[in-house]
């Protein structure tokens, strides 16, 4: 009787195409495993600076409770911030904080001031759900002084290899003035913070600056 010598051995218990598949479903893990490494090292090379301020006559809108005023004397406000980037390219979304502190060196024991908040970020009106602002307060003159100011909200970065992307800034007017007279230069400071995530952050400061006689606060 003559042998017959079978093709693939039953013990083998994988064939040639079998091998082929796996090795098809491999390439794309493969892919993403390195694609990760390279997002996460564009955001490490990011920085962020305000790049634009405007001093003028500024109108600037009331943002508790409406209607605009228009400033007397110069007022600069900073109007722009820029995120740029190193090698490789950055596609998501990211939180920003905008603060805008007390001035220092100006007290107000008694009645309240006007500060500044943001009214635009991006060409997008901020709402009173992303704003806030928070006077001092003792227990019998009640809330005094000028408001410290926040404002979150996320925003969409795209920024290329190399690139930079410019996002617009708009201040106006934030908490109740009851006529406290305003003798003294005040600088407000603003804290812009970029959040990626991950505990990765950028940050860059400015001030706005009011002169006496303004009429604003």
């Amino acid at each position: 009787m003559t042998d017959v010598v079978p093709t693939r051995r039953d013990s083998d218990g994988i064939d040639r195409r079998t091998i082929i598949k796996g090795a098809a479903w491999a390439v794309p893990v493969m892919a993403v495993a390195v694609a990760a490494p390279l997002a996460a090292a564009s955001v490490n090379t990011s920085g962020l600076a305000v790049t634009g301020t405007q001093t003028g006559l500024l109108t600037l809108n009331l943002l508790d409770g409406g209607g605009t005023v228009t400033a007397t004397a110069l007022t600069t406000v900073p109007t722009e911030f820029t995120i740029t980037n190193g090698a490789g390219a950055i596609n998501q979304t990211a939180t920003v904080t905008v603060t805008v502190g007390r001035p220092a060196g100006v007290n107000i024991s008694v009645g309240r001031a006007r500060g500044f908040g943001v009214a635009s970020l991006n060409g997008t009106p901020s709402t009173p759900g992303q704003r806030t602002a928070v006077y001092q307060s003792a227990p019998i003159v009640g809330t005094f002084g000028f408001p410290l100011t926040t404002f979150t909200t996320t925003l969409p970065v795209n920024v290329p290899s190399n690139g930079t992307q410019v996002v617009p800034l708009v201040l106006g007017l934030a908490g109740t003035s009851t006529g406290v007279a305003i003798s003294a230069l005040t600088t407000f400071p603003v804290t812009i913070v970029v959040d990626f995530g991950n505990g990765l952050t950028r940050t860059a400061t400015s001030s706005v600056v009011v002169p006496v006689g303004a009429g604003l606060l």
